[in-house]
C-alpha cells in the first residue's frame, strides 16, 4: 500500500496583504497573533502587511528573536498566550520561527509543558488554526507536520508532530526572500536541495515522494546558484520557494536521511544554525553513499540542466556526488564548523551522537556507520 498525506493549502502569493486578507475572511478570524522573525520585521512587506491587517482585524504582534527553538521558549509563549488564546495563528520567518509557531499552536491548547509531548510519542488532540509564511527557500517548515525542539536542559532535540502541528496554509511570497544575505540563501537553499535528495533516496519513499523529490531537486538545483548572479530575479526565488516547498511535502511522507541525523548534535551541542550543518555535511554524506554502492541518484543526475550524457546509473551517481561537491552555493556558505569551537577533538563524540536519530538513520538507502559518520566529521573538520 502507498500513502501520501497532504494537509496544507498552498497559496503562490504575488501580493501578501490581498492573499492573507481573503484566507483570513474565509477563515472568519476576528482575533489574530501575528509571530514574526526578528530578523524579518522591518521588511517592507510584513510591515505593510501588518498594518493592512491591524485596519481590518484584532491583531496581536509578537516579534522573536529565535536561531533554533527550545523547549523553554516554546513553554514561555504558550503560558502567555493560554490565557487568551486567538482564533488563529500566523508565522512569518525562516524554519526556527515556523517551528516554534506550529508548536504554539497546539501547546497553547494543552495542559502541560511541551516536555510531555517532546519525543514522547503522546498525541494532539486539537490545534489553533495557523497560516505560515517562509521568508526563507529552504525548510520546509511551512508544510511538514513536526515542529523541531531542543531541550537545552538535557541536550535532546527531536519534533512534536501531527496533523494538528501541520500547518493549514503555506503562503509563499518570493519578494520576501529577497532581503536574505548570500550565507542564509546558501545554507536554507541546500537543506532544502538535502530534503529533496534524501527524500528521494530514502527507504520509505515512494512513487508519490519520488515525483515531489524529483521536481523539488530539478527546481532548486537548476535555480539557486542563479539567484547569486542575478539577487532580483524573481524566477530563481520562486523556483527555489517552490522547490523548497515541494521537497517540504516529500520529507512530510519519506523523512529524510544520514544527513540530517549527523546535523542533529551540531545543533544541539554547538549552536551550529540548522542549514548551515546541513550545507556542509550533505556532500560527504552523498559520496560515502555512492562510494557503498548507492546508485539512485542516477535519477537526479539526469535532472541537471547540461550534465554530461551518461547511460550506467553507477556513473550517473559518482558523476552526481562530484557535482554536489562542487556545488556553487557551497561557496556562500560563509563560516566553517571550526568557528563554532569544533575541531579533531569532538570528531567521535560527534559521530556517535550523529547515530542517535534512528528514524533518519535508519532510513538511510545503505547502511550507515560509525565509521561512516566519523569519516564525513573528519572530511568537513580535519579539511581536505
Amino acid at each position: 500500500m502507498i500513502q501520501f498525506d497532504a494537509k496544507a493549502k498552498i497559496v503562490i502569493s504575488d501580493s501578501l496583504s490581498e492573499d492573507i486578507f481573503a484566507i483570513l475572511q474565509e477563515e472568519s478570524a476576528s482575533d489574530i497573533v501575528i509571530i514574526t522573525d526578528a530578523s524579518v520585521a522591518d521588511n517592507p512587506s510584513i510591515k505593510k502587511l501588518k498594518l493592512f491587517l491591524e485596519s481590518k482585524f484584532k491583531i496581536r504582534y509578537e516579534t522573536i528573536k529565535v536561531v533554533e527553538p527550545t523547549t523553554d521558549i516554546v513553554n514561555k509563549y504558550t503560558s502567555e498566550f493560554r490565557k487568551n488564546p486567538p482564533d488563529l495563528l500566523i508565522g512569518i520567518g525562516g524554519g526556527s520561527t515556523l517551528d516554534l509557531v506550529k508548536a504554539l499552536s497546539v501547546m497553547i491548547l494543552h495542559e502541560g509543558p511541551v516536555e510531555d509531548y517532546h519525543g514522547t510519542g503522546k498525541p494532539f488532540t486539537r490545534g489553533i488554526r495557523k497560516i505560515l509564511i517562509p521568508t526563507t527557500a529552504g525548510t520546509g517548515s511551512e508544510v511538514t507536520k513536526g515542529a523541531v525542539l531542543v531541550n537545552e536542559k538535557t541536550k535532546f532535540k527531536r519534533a512534536i508532530g501531527g496533523k494538528y502541528v501541520t500547518a493549514d496554509y503555506a503562503v509563499l511570497n518570493a519578494d520576501l526572500t529577497i532581503t536574505m544575505p548570500d550565507t542564509v540563501t546558501a545554507c536554507t537553499g541546500m537543506d532544502a536541495l538535502a530534503h529533496s535528495v534524501e527524500s528521494y533516496t530514502a527507504k520509505c519513499s515512494n512513487e508519490i515522494t519520488r515525483m515531489y523529490s524529483l521536481q523539488a531537486f530539478s527546481l532548486i538545483y537548476n535555480s539557486l546558484p542563479k539567484i547569486f548572479e542575478d539577487k532580483n530575479n524573481l524566477e530563481y526565488r520562486r523556483n527555489v520557494l517552490l522547490g523548497s516547498n515541494l521537497a517540504g511535502f516529500a520529507i512530510y511522507n519519506s523523512d529524510t536521511g544520514a544527513c540530517h541525523a549527523l546535523s542533529y548534535p551540531l545543533g544541539i551541542y554547538n549552536h551550529v544554525p540548522h542549514g548551515f550543518a546541513v550545507a556542509t555535511l550533505f556532500p560527504e554524506v552523498v559520496a560515502i553513499n555512492v562510494g557503498k554502492g548507492c546508485n539512485l541518484y542516477a535519477d537526479l543526475y539526469d535532472r541537471i540542466a547540461g550534465a554530461p550524457r551518461l547511460e550506467n546509473p553507477a556513473e550517473k551517481s559518482a558523476a552526481f556526488a562530484k557535482m554536489i561537491a562542487s556545488y556553487k552555493p557551497l561557496s556562500y556558505l560563509g563560516k566553517k564548523f571550526r568557528d563554532y569551537g569544533i575541531d579533531e577533538t569532538k570528531i567521535d563524540f560527534l559521530a556517535e551522537r550523529g547515530l542517535d536519530l534512528k528514524s533518519a538513520l535508519n532510513n538511510n538507502p545503505i547502511e550507515f556507520t560509525f565509521e561512516d559518520s566519523k569519516s564525513a566529521f573528519l572530511k568537513v573538520i580535519g579539511g581536505k
